[in-house]
């Protein structure tokens, strides 16, 4: 039998010392989270299609690896239309949607997850990109005070501490993403409620077209 040599295209290979060096760095990151009191669980990496396409649908769909159905379900598909009845999760968010709603029960409250897992993506692959990669998520489940997006912040920061200090990096800049915040920003400098999308807008591209654009 003939193999071909090289991966599917956006997937990869990993040699014994990258998977030395991928344990060590996950290993780091799994055990801050940790000891910050998240709570590590696992979610399959296929789900049900209606579950992958009910509510984000438009371009979100266009990520999914479908899974096709077998034997008689398969045949009676190809009538319906209706090939898949599973497919490859491209994000850890809507597996943590279905785990909670499902185990909330015998979960505290707030929840502090932890999740790091393959993701599958079926777009092109570019440059940088992949169409299987692994993913690190933390969340906070039942607070939505701003106490729990600091918590997040802190965890992650303590996580990259460890992290960089190994690898000899000393500082780092975390940057904090709030329409709240910005439009507070907006205002106080004199712009109106009516200008501030095209605030958003010059903020967005300022590092393409410059400060004197």
């Amino acid at each position: 039998m003939k193999f071909i040599k090289t991966p599917v295209t956006g997937m990869q290979d990993f040699l014994p010392a990258d998977m030395t060096l991928r344990r060590h760095v996950l290993g780091l990151i799994r055990d801050t989270y940790l000891s910050c009191g998240f709570h590590e669980i696992e979610t399959p990496v296929v789900e049900h299609i209606e579950n992958l396409t009910g509510k984000m649908g438009g371009e979100n769909e266009k990520l999914i690896f479908k899974v096709l159905k077998r034997g008689a379900e398969l045949e009676r598909g190809l009538k319906t239309g209706e090939l898949a009845d599973s497919g490859l999760r491209y994000d850890l968010t809507l597996p943590l949607s279905r785990y909670y709603a499902n185990n909330r029960n015998d979960l505290p409250s707030p929840f502090k997850a932890l999740q790091i897992g393959n993701v599958f993506r079926a777009d092109r692959p570019q440059k940088g990109r992949f169409r299987q990669f692994t993913q690190c998520d933390i969340d906070i489940i039942g607070d939505e005070s701003n106490l729990a997006e600091i918590e997040l912040i802190s965890a992650t920061t303590q996580a990259l501490v460890r992290i960089f200090s190994e690898a000899g990096i000393s500082g780092f800049t975390v940057h904090i993403n709030d329409r709240r915040i910005l439009k507070a920003m907006a205002i106080a400098a004199g712009f109106s409620e009516e200008q501030l999308p095209d605030v958003y807008v010059t903020l967005d591209k300022l590092d393409k077209i410059g400060e004197t654009a």
